[in-house]
């Protein structure tokens, strides 16, 4: 009877939920220039905004970082004057869902372009590997031209507030773009890729 419950439990727990890795193919998260707010790989684009006299909200708008762009991200917003790192404003894009991640593996690190209200910025990613918030952040200083910003993987890190994990690139699950900044702002992003 025991070896029947012993077995009958590895049958549960085999069939329980799973999460599907899968690679991107080429790289590409989104170059916006669909006009839509759907990045390549299906998934909305949308504002986002928290903690007390934060806003945001994004546009896909005509223009881009090149020649070759028809569109751009537009993220404006405010963080207000004193803000703490629970006040975030700036927008958020999925990779996968709750049973599918997107697998990196075969890259370096994350491309964007960038142009804006000067300042400080952070660029998120996203694990399903993380279940305390403490996401792997990156930062950059973006001015009113346009930067293309190579960003290898050692460079995102966890803030500290959470468990400590090590980024695997195989189970990631969102991009999000942050002002680090107080005050209103304006942010244009472009050609969002893995490199």
């Amino acid at each position: 009877m025991r070896r029947f419950l012993f077995l009958l439990l590895l049958f549960i727990v085999g069939c329980g939920p799973s999460t599907e890795s899968i690679p991107l193919i080429d790289g590409m998260v989104d170059n916006f220039n669909d006009g839509n707010r759907a990045n390549d790989l299906g998934y909305e684009w949308t504002s986002v905004s928290g903690g007390g006299e934060t806003n945001a909200t994004i546009f896909i708008n005509p223009g881009g970082v090149d020649d070759r762009s028809i569109y751009e991200l537009l993220i404006g917003g405010t963080r207000p004057f004193g803000s703490s790192g629970s006040q975030v404003s700036g927008a958020r894009v999925a990779l996968g869902s709750s049973s599918k991640t997107a697998n990196v593996t075969a890259y370096e690190g994350l491309e964007i372009s960038m142009r804006g209200t000067p300042g400080s910025y952070i660029i998120q990613i996203g694990s399903a590997a993380i279940t305390d918030h403490d996401y792997y952040n990156s930062y950059v200083e973006v001015t009113e031209r346009w930067n293309v910003f190579q960003i290898p993987f050692g460079l995102f890190l966890q803030e500290g507030f959470g468990t400590d994990r090590t980024l695997t690139r195989h189970d990631l699950t969102h991009i999000a773009i942050y002002s680090n900044i107080t005050g209103p702002y304006n942010l244009a992003a472009d050609n969002v890729r893995f490199y």
